[in-house]
């Protein structure tokens, strides 16, 4: 195909996707073409030039602080949402919208999306819109909280609200969180169906992870809400120097994840494993009362993106 005739079936297509909002299978079925093939001609109109995007982000950013996490961390990215006056949720539902725009703009075909469960990572999933991808499959990377907690913000049906907004297929880590006993974790990994999910999150292509507290206070944290870790339990932990809750795993206030039986009991993806894979860990965490936390895991290097909020990031840069 000629050079001009192919940029006019480019904007043609273009025009369609996003002006006539037809979908990929659609535009496919006009032009003969597969819907992968229409996808690939998409990113082909972009790198054109032929498709100008421009976003409109209806939140307010502080560009200040987030070149600063970005230099003082070593962040590949840092979103930092000012939510002036809001509530501690409205908050929450500001920094979920910034965590959906940004996997809207990183999401490709073929991707693996690994998922955890909380708070954060809810309101991304929710303020997301359902998408017109092919072949992505969504793994959970955490075991379950359980039959206490609030379902919503758990794995399992964190998994299959964003598998069912991307289109996707998805697999669940078919475990509790926390097990009784280190040899019953142990026993549990060597397991086929659970080996088969933790070696599918390490080929994820980015995964998305909430920062928890260790904390008595019901409203910041799941692990005590749910009643998943009894107040003694999460007092000893405090005492032992736990900060925060990442990935399952206790960790210290330099991010060192500590020397605790009970992250000896943690079935979820390893965090040392994910380092050496290179695979993309995004934290999404808001609200003043998460700092501690927040920085302990910037401290491990264990993130590559942020996205949270000013209150929850200025005391410390």
């Amino acid at each position: 195909m000629k050079r001009e005739n192919r940029k006019q079936m480019l904007a043609d297509i273009s025009t369609l996707y996003y002006k006539e909002k037809e979908t990929q299978a659609q535009i496919a079925k006009r032009f003969g073409y597969s819907r992968s093939a229409i996808s690939r001609l998409l990113i082909e109109a972009e790198q054109e030039g032929i498709i100008d995007i421009n976003i409109n982000y209806p939140l307010l950013r502080d560009a200040e602080l987030e070149r600063s996490l970005k230099e003082k961390f070593q962040l590949e990215a840092a979103y930092v949402i000012n939510t002036g006056q809001a509530t501690d949720q409205q908050a929450l539902q500001m920094v979920g919208q910034m965590g959906a725009l940004f996997l809207e703009q990183e999401l490709r075909n073929e991707m693996v999306v690994g998922i955890g469960w909380g708070t954060s990572l809810h309101a991304l999933v929710n303020a997301l819109p359902d998408l017109d991808h092919s072949n992505i499959r969504v793994v959970q990377v955490i075991g379950a909280l359980g039959s206490k907690s609030d379902a919503r913000i758990d794995g399992p049906d964190l998994a299959a609200l964003l598998a069912g907004k991307l289109n996707a297929d998805h697999q669940f880590l078919h475990s509790p969180c926390f097990l009784d006993s280190p040899e019953a974790c142990l026993s549990l990994r060597s397991q086929k169906q659970i080996r088969d999910t933790l070696d599918l999150a390490y080929q994820a292509d980015l995964i998305l992870l909430g920062i928890g507290t260790i904390d008595v206070d019901p409203r910041f944290s799941s692990l005590y809400r749910t009643g998943l870790l009894s107040q003694a339990v999460i007092v000893k932990i405090q005492k032992n120097g736990g900060v925060s809750n990442f990935c399952g795993v206790m960790v210290g206030e330099n991010g060192e994840i500590l020397e605790l039986d009970i992250n000896r009991c943690v079935l979820a993806v390893d965090l040392h494993e994910l380092k050496k894979h290179k695979r993309r860990m995004i934290g999404v965490a808001s609200g003043g009362r998460k700092s501690g936390a927040i920085l302990a895991v910037l401290k491990g290097g264990w993130l590559d993106v942020l996205i949270t909020d000013q209150s929850a990031v200025k005391t410390f840069i």
